[in-house]
């Protein structure tokens, strides 16, 4: 119940009128129906003066009020940053595609019988492997934001399908040597992943 309804019900109770009150308080009638409205609000002075010709205790007259706007504030904290969210699955989507042409890179060089420092490629290659792998867990765990069960699964299926697709990109370029063609087709397809296929069958608008 908000101030104004406060005031209208504490008034009606007494059986009041909207003219008597305003006179004890020294404002006009127009005043009162509108702090009872709630299309404006009485002064403190006005406050403490409606709590004397209503008969209540100012903190009681007010307290309403006070637990509306505390719960308005702490609803207003519970609603999920929409921004943070998209940004962190867009983020995710785009270091996956990074570290696996970068392993791609990795295990096309390493295949060359020629290549030198195939040793120390290969410690690269596994530390690019761990981050690979940890963004696609990252990837995973976006999956959590969306609370609908069933669009869930399908979100995680439409997910896997892309990143098997991006694996198929990965092993061309490894077999055919694809190089920059083969960066510039994983960042069509994320592109394409986050552009197209999230907003349109996901639920996930990654783009304002």
């Amino acid at each position: 119940m908000s101030l104004g309804q406060n005031i209208k019900k504490r008034r009606e109770e007494l059986k009041l009128s909207q003219e008597y009150l305003a006179e004890q308080i020294g404002v006009s009638r127009q005043a009162v129906s509108k702090w009872e409205k709630g299309q404006s609000e009485p002064t403190a002075s006005n406050l403490v003066q409606l709590a004397q010709v209503l008969e209540i205790a100012l903190s009681d007259l007010v307290e309403t009020q006070k637990k509306e706007l505390a719960a308005g504030r702490e609803e207003e904290k519970k609603k999920p940053n929409l921004i943070l969210r998209a940004n962190l699955i867009r983020l995710a989507i785009t270091a996956q595609v990074a570290f696996l042409f970068t392993c791609t890179s990795f295990i096309y060089q390493i295949q060359s019988p020629d290549f030198p420092n195939k040793e120390l490629y290969r410690g690269g290659l596994l530390f690019f492997m761990t981050l690979l792998l940890a963004s696609s867990v990252w990837m995973a765990l976006n999956h959590r934001y969306e609370p609908d069960l069933k669009q869930r699964s399908k979100n995680t299926k439409i997910e896997l399908g892309y990143c098997c697709v991006q694996l198929f990109v990965a092993l061309l370029t490894i077999r055919f040597g694809m190089g920059l063609a083969g960066a510039v087709l994983m960042i069509a397809a994320a592109s394409f992943y986050i552009l197209y296929i999230n907003p349109r069958f996901m639920r996930r608008k990654l783009t304002k």
